[in-house]
């Protein structure tokens, strides 16, 4: 039988505010860390005069090398915070 998720994480119920508590505070530092890269795209991403062949099929693949596994991690991360807060 699978056990609850509440018990994996906190075997402890008087933990769980706790627990939720910090992980929401590590998701939302997450979150502004996604936010500080898109504010700084431009420095992380754009055009790199030491770098040759450095088209702009190039950057546009760097980017999405950051991104979609950003996106995946987040909405991950989001649906495992929902079901701990739900728990």
């Amino acid at each position: 039988m699978i056990a609850p998720i509440h018990n994996m994480l906190a075997l402890n119920p008087a933990a769980l505010p706790a627990l939720r508590i910090a992980a929401t505070f590590f998701f939302i530092i997450y979150l502004l860390f996604g936010a500080y890269i898109f504010r700084n795209r431009h420095r992380f991403f754009d055009r790199d005069p030491n770098v040759d062949n450095d088209i702009p099929a190039v950057r546009r693949v760097r980017i999405e090398v950051v991104t979609i596994p950003w996106l995946v991690l987040t909405t991950l991360i989001l649906f495992l915070l929902i079901s701990f807060w739900l728990a």
